[in-house]
């Protein structure tokens, strides 16, 4: 397979490493995707920001789901969300690829900022992040 120039990149930055594609574990871990989202809808009715907070976690988790499907993983190192954002804009086919770095800085920014989500947030991105699920289920 040949990959896009922005996830060679992330390569090179030794940002994404190599290892094993592992189609099952990919399926877990999106199956683990599908129920942080569940959980997110679940916890909106009580509290916004940890709703969103947990969507764009079940985004990211996807968007790992990916990468180890086809043989890669984000390094534990500085900026690693910000990587999986970059994967995604590269390899996930749809057009909430491109909300999930902005859904990272607006989690970042509630979380250390005191940033309010409101209502027409959470929904909007529930909804990229269900997209972006649904994209990487169709992948694997």
């Amino acid at each position: 397979m040949t990959l896009p120039g922005a996830v060679t990149a992330l390569i090179t930055a030794q940002r994404l490493q190599q290892v094993p594609p592992d189609l099952a574990s990919a399926r877990l871990r999106l199956a683990r995707a599908e129920d942080k989202l569940a959980s997110a809808r679940k916890i909106a009715v009580i509290d916004l920001e940890v709703a969103y907070v947990t969507a764009y976690d079940a985004a990211r988790i996807a968007v790992t789901a990916h990468m180890l499907s086809i043989g890669y993983r984000v390094r534990a190192v500085a900026r690693a969300h910000e990587a999986v954002g970059n994967y995604a804009e590269a390899m996930i086919n749809t057009p909430s690829a491109f909300e999930f770095q902005r859904m990272r800085r607006r989690r970042n920014k509630a979380e250390y900022d005191d940033v309010v989500i409101g209502h027409a947030d959470l929904a909007a991105d529930l909804g990229h992040a269900q997209a972006i699920i649904d994209a990487v289920r169709d992948a694997l």
